[in-house]
């Protein structure tokens, strides 16, 4: 198949593309690096890779039909966005439509759209970030309401893995945590580290997008998420059960409480149920 991967040099979408190759994909990559994880380190030599454009530009790139379009290039994280709401909305919703009218115009056969599980902490407006997503959420309803397209959206929940980004305050915090760790750094643990995360590894991130992708959906959303949350506390007890080694640090603006994945609508219609183990995980790379 001939595959587009948006996004495919960062963290999940270079594990992606490495799969889709190993597949005997044709896999096309459009990444402008400017993503935290993005990194020239994560080429699969076998993809065709376009760097010097981002993915409002597809236009300028291509003009072919692709089997699939896996959407994955965004802007990240959620405190950044308070600074810059504009670019944020400019990248995550007027990006997602130039992807979707991309799809429409060449009938490529489906088109998979990451998105994040931000959305469930109360509303989808609770930062700029998060209404970017969802903004292009309502662009894939939309063309598919309208256009007939094929598509649907993943929801990650806090992915961690190989090549997920460790450098800088916003680093994951399963990253952080390692870094910190192997700097002899106290591990910042935000508020008092009650609020739960569902953890769920890359693996099974890229699992459930291939499995998507083999569907006809009228923007379906599919949750991809372990569901067996912890709390970060405990989590980060996983790495030192020295509480000395701990510091706490403030709340950060609208950070949702706690967040778990409605997996067995996902595990319904996909027969995909996340596998790998977070404490199995850091046992093996602390």
């Amino acid at each position: 198949m001939k595959i587009l991967v948006t996004g495919g040099l960062g963290f999940v979408g270079s594990h992606l593309v490495d799969k889709l190759i190993e597949e005997g994909n044709e896999v096309h990559v459009v990444d402008d690096l400017s993503s935290e994880s993005a990194s020239l380190e994560n080429l699969n030599p076998k993809a065709i890779y376009k760097t010097q454009y981002p993915v409002e530009s597809l236009f300028k790139i291509y003009d072919t039909q692709f089997d699939k379009i896996f959407h994955l290039a965004a802007k990240a994280r959620i405190q950044p966005s308070f600074d810059n709401p504009l670019e944020y909305i400019r990248s995550n919703g007027f990006g997602t439509a130039v992807v979707m009218e991309y799809a429409r115009k060449y009938n490529c056969g489906i088109v998979v759209y990451a998105t994040t599980s931000s959305k469930n902490h109360g509303s989808p407006y609770i930062t700029p970030y998060t209404y970017s997503k969802v903004c292009g959420e309502d662009i894939l309803k939309t063309y598919s309401h309208c256009y007939g397209l094929n598509c649907a959206m993943a929801t990650f929940y806090n992915v961690y893995g190989l090549r997920e980004p460790r450098v800088g305050e916003w680093a994951t915090v399963v990253a952080k945590f390692g870094r910190q760790l192997a700097e002899g750094s106290k591990l910042t643990v935000v508020g008092d580290g009650l609020q739960t995360r569902d953890f769920t590894h890359v693996d099974d991130i890229v699992d459930g997008l291939i499995k998507i992708s083999e569907g006809q959906w009228k923007a379906h959303n599919f949750d991809l998420g372990r569901g067996n949350p912890i709390s970060i506390l405990d989590l980060a007890k996983l790495y030192t059960t020295d509480m000395s080694k701990i510091q706490f640090v403030p709340l950060r603006k609208n950070e949702g409480l706690h967040t778990v994945s409605e997996w067995r609508k996902t595990e319904t219609l996909l027969k995909w149920r996340a596998t790998k183990n977070l404490k199995e995980y850091i046992k093996q790379n602390k």
